[in-house]
């Protein structure tokens, strides 16, 4: 008889299903790719050895279908600012591009003189010396540095004067310059003038990668001295590149509160940017290389006496080996498998919201000794109002709608993007007014990305027919946080989130969309929708969960004695008290 459960069937089908999608996606690729190199080749032979206007324009058009293809690959690195990361990409391509456009001046100027042809060649050459040299610019900027920023007594390294983007998205636009002046039969010499645009910006961070390689020298020699100086308390450890925005400032504000020196350490420098808006604590960035380890032993001071973690890197891991307390924090709580990981029980302490989070780990088989677990509530529903009292019937409601994002793997996908705009027009159909806060790595994917656009498309034209002041955007997403957002709506959709958690705090109603599976199973596997109204996954419920949002409310008591399950006694202005406590006497 076969042991295997119905949720391990579901699983093994969801992962056959991803690998034919990545197959397919893999493939897809491979082809653009190639059509792209194919196009390049075709240009470059036709153009340089082919007679005849017609195979000549087939070949123009090869060379600029290769171009689009480019651009259109990549369009989102490109606009609406060029991104580092296309720094080296398509070399080659981007090489025979320059070769078929002087097959394409031959072609349309053949009585130019020699000073002519040599002229339109030397910006060719310029050209192509500036495209070769983008691999070298690369590994300059790469090689590994040390970074610090706000630590007293080490200078920075100077700032970049311009986007390493920016070298190949001039690159690329100086060959489409220079092949329109090709095409129109334009003197040689005006072929000088994209190639010569293009060579500062390549001048300018090459230089830049030259002092700073020289600055990471001086930096990395005097850190070790200026930390023991600075003698932080704890250190925040930071091991992802994306999501630093909404996870490390989740907390940060409350470190901060313990008033103690701290640190920041973060492995990718791509971060430091953003979390530099997010503190003025010293930020630093260790090697990357094979010496990282080694690195890392000299930012750490004998007064460090905890490390926090908000995000669950295995690569946490490198800084959990030194002698201090090791603090698991999350940047939420919910039902996710975010917040129930059985590497959570290598850390010395497991800060959770309520009760339900140490349950969490026992329901799902992590042995993780009680002694390790700290209650400490949740600090950021602090400023999340208290409406235990339901409105009256017939007062116009304002529905917030927040759903995640589609989480790293199919397994993980909670999101009901995919149903947005059509709950969002039921709601609209209710008279409604709608604040929208999607989650902000949706928009890193194209497909969610649009989902985004369409509903703010029917909120803008909503509110011009109807008058209703919906609140989308920046408004809602960065002008607002989540407790303003919560604080100006009546009720809640969302999906499987710390958002759902967190609303509990105000005591208004909410539902839970779901998304991998519905009825009693989604029931028992997040326990939190049991106090909410559950949109299943074909929307059968939706209209009946949205006139408990509108109207009665009967999971209202069922939903408040929950809440002291999952956040802990303190609701209010005194929901941090526990956690500055517990934290403070780890740091003091």
């Amino acid at each position: 008889m076969s042991t295997r459960s119905p949720g391990s069937s579901r699983s093994s089908g969801s992962s056959v299903k991803h690998r034919v999608r990545r197959l397919r996606a893999a493939l897809g690729d491979f082809a653009v790719r190639n059509v792209i190199n194919l196009g390049a080749v075709v240009s470059a032979c036709v153009l340089l050895a082919a007679d005849g206007t017609t195979i000549r324009a087939v070949g123009a058009l090869a060379g600029l279908a290769a171009l689009v293809g480019i651009l259109a690959r990549r369009w989102s690195d490109f606009y609406p600012r060029p991104k580092a990361g296309l720094l080296g990409y398509f070399v080659s391509v981007r090489l025979l591009l320059v070769v078929a456009v002087g097959g394409l001046f031959l072609h349309r100027r053949p009585d130019a003189g020699a000073l002519e042809v040599a002229a339109a060649w030397t910006g060719l050459a310029v050209l192509l010396l500036l495209v070769m040299a983008e691999p070298l610019v690369k590994t300059l900027l790469g090689t590994t540095k040390v970074i610090v920023r706000h630590l007293p007594g080490v200078k920075p390294v100077p700032k970049a004067p311009l986007s390493a983007g920016w070298i190949a998205a001039g690159n690329v636009l100086a060959v489409l310059v220079a092949a329109l002046l090709a095409a129109l039969g334009a003197p040689g010499w005006t072929l000088l003038l994209p190639a010569l645009a293009t060579v500062p910006p390549t001048l300018l961070t090459t230089v830049h990668a030259l002092r700073a390689t020289e600055a990471s020298k001086r930096i990395e020699r005097d850190t070790p001295a200026a930390l023991r100086a600075y003698a932080p308390a704890f250190v925040v450890y930071y091991a992802t590149v994306q999501g630093a925005r909404y996870q490390l400032g989740m907390w940060l504000p409350y470190l901060e509160r313990l008033g103690k020196p701290y640190v920041v350490i973060t492995r990718n420098p791509a971060t430091v940017a953003e979390i530099a808006r997010l503190t003025k604590a010293p930020i630093l960035v260790p090697r990357t290389d094979k010496k990282m380890s080694d690195h890392l032993d000299s930012m750490v001071v004998p007064s460090m006496k905890a490390a926090f973690y908000v995000q669950g890197s295995a690569a946490n891991a490198t800084f959990q080996r030194y002698q201090m307390t090791h603090v698991w924090l999350n940047h939420g709580d919910s039902d996710k498998q975010a917040n129930y990981h059985p590497r959570h029980a290598t850390y010395d302490k497991l800060f959770v919201s309520g009760q339900q989070g140490v349950d969490r780990y026992a329901a799902h088989g992590i042995e993780v000794p009680p002694g390790r677990f700290a209650i400490v509530g949740r600090p950021q529903i602090e400023s999340i109002m208290v409406a235990d009292e339901p409105l009256p019937a017939g007062t116009p409601r304002t529905i917030l709608y927040a759903p995640t994002w589609k989480g790293g793997r199919p397994s993980t996908n909670y999101s009901s993007l995919p149903n947005g705009l059509t709950m969002i027009k039921a709601v609209l159909e209710r008279g409604s007014t709608v604040v929208f806060r999607p989650h902000p790595l949706s928009y890193n994917d194209r497909t969610d990305a649009a989902r985004i656009a369409a509903i703010h498309e029917l909120l803008a034209a909503d509110r011009t027919a109807s008058g209703r002041q919906h609140v989308w955007g920046a408004p809602a997403e960065k002008e607002w946080d989540i407790p303003a957002c919560f604080n100006h709506s009546d009720a809640l959709i969302t999906d499987v989130s710390s958002v759902a958690s967190d609303f509990l705090a105000s005591g208004k109603p909410f539902a839970m969309c779901a998304v991998q599976n519905g009825g009693e199973e989604f029931l028992a596997e997040f326990p939190t929708a049991r106090v909410a109204y559950v949109i299943e996954p074909d929307l059968s419920t939706l209209d009946s969960a949205l006139d408990h949002l509108h109207g009665d409310d009967p999971l209202a008591e069922r939903r408040r004695a929950y809440r002291t399950y999952c956040l802990g006694e303190n609701i209010g202005p005194s929901a941090a008290d526990g956690f500055l406590r517990v934290a403070g006497d780890l740091v003091a």
